[in-house]
């Protein structure tokens, strides 16, 4: 059956960058390199790969939208907004399971962080 996401590749411009970006700003680890241009991070549920891509499609309309869990929406956007992250909206939005906010990676990749209701 094909009912298991096992792997989310993130296509970046720069790998230097976009390897900070998930490591030193969000606090990602890496897994593994394969090269100069696969990087894998380390995820319990499934594996996030950022490869280098020689053209990156960022879409104004992006319609598979990585969602990062966040336990202190406010804290971590004080955070990343401290470390010059670029984020899409000024306040976080309300949504059925709680409160998210939109920011882009280095390549503009949007990412959401949702903080569920409690």
């Amino acid at each position: 059956m094909l009912n298991q996401v096992g792997v989310l590749s993130i296509q970046v411009h720069n790998m230097e960058k976009s390897v900070d970006f998930y490591t030193n700003v969000l606090g990602f680890e890496i897994s593994k390199r394969y090269g100069e241009n696969i990087v894998t991070l380390k995820q319990e549920a499934f594996t996030i790969v950022l490869e280098t891509a020689e053209e990156v499609h960022t879409n104004p309309k992006q319609y598979v939208l990585p969602g990062i869990i966040s336990e202190n929406l406010d804290g971590d956007i004080v955070n990343l907004k401290s470390k010059g992250v670029k984020m899409v909206f000024d306040e976080p939005r309300p949504c059925p399971p709680g409160r998210y906010t939109i920011i882009e990676d280095p390549t503009g990749n949007q990412l959401e962080l949702i903080e569920f209701s409690k």
